[in-house]
Order: structure tokens, then sequence, then C-alpha cells
């Protein structure tokens, strides 16, 4: 019995010391295992954490690189469109002008369109060594505050004066000393603020260049793009040269530019005693319109019997008969011009210098023995 009880004890024992060697090598194991595993993800998320950091450098380099060229893309399309619009608005600005009919109309087109530009903008005419207000376009807080004289010096302006004589821009006060005290007050001018008036030159066409009108312009709190308003005056020039070509009847309504007529086309010297050209300047202002008209009638008149009754024109010339070919529409002709045009003393028969020039080129002996020559 001693023995066997001993062999039991020593079997626990045994067994026992099994129990705490295999319990040691598990914890063993699994403290290595945590090394392990800890180290691994140590190492893991270094490498990770490198990789991802690299991506996000190379990312936003991309990403900066693709944005900074959609920008300048995107710019570029809206230079673009800018430049379009800019050159739609001036073609639309150039056409509104080239197609006026009239002084008011062309007025209207210019003031139009540079109020595109400005917030205050204000049409002076020239004449007779005045200046004349026509007419203007503002902004809602950039009403004028009252109506400016009708006519004032240009002595007594030399802002003005300095644009007539320089033919360019010019920067000035809006002072009375500048302006005139008349403008001046109407314009709200005083010792601080700065305008710029631009020259409407015309005249470019005969060599006699001349400034026949001065658009006022005031800028706002942000400064004016003066070169595109130049642009404008520069487009407004020739086509108030072709309205003072053309002699284009004014509506009844003040104000309006004064578009005074070229000078009278020359007679030859068998008509020359009969009529002579009146001084334009010395003339009313009622009666320059009215020559004005004169002339215009004479042209068109002229240029219908080119047109629709060439062959007889062409016939009249080959007999030296003019008018015993067109009699009829010549007489017609004269009739309704002496009825709408000689009411005034200065009048003289543009019908028939428009004849004698068109039809018969300048030489009389065209015409025929039996044409009646200028009216009285």
């Amino acid at each position: 019995m001693p023995r066997q009880e001993g062999l039991d004890l020593f079997e626990r024992e045994r067994r026992t010391a099994e129990e705490q060697i295999a319990a040691a090598w598990q914890l063993h194991v699994e403290s290595v295992q945590e090394l392990l595993e800890r180290g691994w993800q140590e190492h893991l998320g270094r490498a990770l954490e490198e990789r991802f950091e690299a991506f996000r450098e190379a990312f936003s380099r991309e990403l900066e690189s693709r944005l900074e060229l959609r920008m300048q893309e995107e710019r570029a399309q809206a230079a673009s469109a800018a430049m379009r619009a800019l050159g739609e608005r001036l073609n639309q600005i150039a056409r509104r002008l080239g197609q006026a009919e009239n002084a008011a109309a062309w007025a209207a087109a210019l003031l139009d369109g540079a109020l595109e530009f400005a917030p205050r903008v204000v049409l002076f005419s020239i004449s007779a060594g005045k200046v004349r207000y026509e007419d203007h376009r503002a902004t809602a807080d950039f009403a004028l505050s009252g109506t400016p004289p009708d006519a004032v010096p240009v002595d007594a302006a030399p802002a003005f004066r300095n644009v007539l004589e320089s033919m360019d821009a010019v920067i000035s006060l809006a002072s009375a000393s500048e302006l005139s005290a008349g403008l001046s007050a109407a314009l709200d001018g005083d010792e601080e603020k700065r305008v710029c008036l631009l020259p409407v030159i015309t005249g470019q066409r005969d060599g006699r260049r001349r400034v026949s009108a001065v658009l006022y312009v005031e800028s706002g709190e942000e400064p004016v793009d003066l070169n595109l308003l130049e642009v404008i005056t520069a487009l407004a020039g020739p086509a108030l040269d072709a309205l003072q070509a053309s002699g284009a009847a004014q509506p009844e309504r003040a104000p309006v530019i004064p578009i005074l007529p070229p000078a009278p086309l020359p007679a030859p010297a068998a008509a020359a005693s009969a009529q002579e050209a009146p001084q334009w300047s010395a003339l009313p202002r009622e009666e320059q319109e009215l020559h004005a008209k004169a002339q215009r009638f004479a042209r068109v008149r002229v240029a219908e019997i080119r047109l629709y009754h060439a062959k007889k024109v062409r016939e009249g010339r080959e007999v030296n008969n003019i008018y015993a070919i067109l009699k009829e529409e010549i007489d017609r002709s004269r009739a309704q011009f002496q009825h709408e045009f000689f009411r005034i003393p200065s009048m003289i028969d543009y019908l028939h210098l428009e004849i004698l020039r068109t039809l018969a080129n300048d030489d009389a002996s065209l015409l025929g023995p039996d044409y009646p020559g200028p009216l009285a």
C-alpha cells in the first residue's frame, strides 16, 4: 500500500508538471505570437502610411495640375466669350450708327452705345463756334441735376476748345473755369471731379477734319474704359459724315445734331451766273436743314431716273437731247422741287445741278436746246 500511494503521488506530480509545462509553453507561444503580430502590424502600418503619403502627394500634384489646366481653359473660354460679346456689342453700335436715317437716330445710337461702358454720357454738337447740348444718357444714380444751357461759346469752355484744337480726347476738371459756369452746374461739376471729352471727327474723306460733336463721359466708382469709348466715337464720325453727305432729313423735334450740308455742287459756267452758293455758316438753322433736304431730294430723284430709265438716259446722251427723251420725268421732278423747296431766297436749284452733273456728265450741250435751265 505505501508503495502504491507513492506511485500515485508521483504520477500526480508528473501530470501537474506536464500541465504547468504546457501552460508555460502556451504562454510563451502566445507571447511570441503577440510579439510577432504586433511587429507585423507596426511594419505594415508604417509601409501603408508611407505609400499613402506618397500617393497623397502625387494626387495633390495631379489635382493641382489639372485644376490649373482647367482654370486656364475656363479663363481662355471666358476671355473668348467676353471678346465675342464685346465684338457683338460694338458691331451692334456700329450698325445702328451706320443705319441711322437722321441726326436724332445717330445721336441715340451713339449715346446708347456709350452708356454700356459709362454711367453718364452727354452729347454736345459744335456749330458756329458754340457748344450745344443735344442729349444724354445716364444710369439712375447719375441723372442730370439740370438741363445744360442751349449754347455756350467755345471760348467760354476751355476744355471743349482744347478738344477742338487737339482733335483728341481731353481729361478735364468739371469746373466752371473749364466747362463754363452753366455747363458745370448742370453736370454737377466741381473742382475735384474729372471727366473726359471725346471728339467725334468728321471730314475724313475730303481731308477737312473737324470736330462736329463732343461726347462728355463721367465715371462712377469703377473707372471707365476710355479705349472702348474712343472706338465708339471713332465709329460715330464716319457715320455722321455719311449723314452730312446725304443731307438726311431730321425729325422736327429738339434737340438734334445740326447736320450741315456739304458744299454745293459746282455749277458750270453757263449756270454759275444764275446761281450763287449760299454761305452756310450765315444761314439760320432752319434754312440749313431745308438746303440739306433739297440736296437729298435732288440726288434721290436723279438716281431714280438713272435706275428706272437707264435706256432713255443713254439715248438722250447719244442724240444730245436728254431733256427731249426724259421731258415728262424731268418736268415732274422740277415742279415738285419748286413747290417743296423754293420757299426761301437762299435756295438754289440743286435738282438742275444734279441733272447736269449725273445725267449730262457736266456737259450742258447733252441736255438739248429745249432744256429750260435752272429754276429762278
